[in-house]
């Protein structure tokens, strides 16, 4: 769920979103306070609508690039 734009990950299904630029576009979801990001990465990976709370280690892992490995 993005809390500062009040849309959840069911409505981003809902409404056919496919790629992390479409929903910014569509919903502005990931553009105000960032937490929502690695969600919406995920959803957009897995087209899950749920998940669990992600731990900092995990996500810090995720947003390392592929020269950092």
């Amino acid at each position: 769920m993005c809390v500062c734009h009040r849309t959840s990950f069911a409505e981003l299904k809902e409404a056919g979103c496919t790629s992390l630029e479409e929903i910014q576009a569509q919903f502005g979801c990931g553009t105000g306070c960032g937490s929502c990001l690695p969600y919406l990465k995920l959803y957009v990976e897995t087209g899950e609508t749920a998940f669990p709370v992600l731990s900092a280690p995990w996500m810090a892992s995720r947003q390392k690039g592929p020269s950092s490995a």
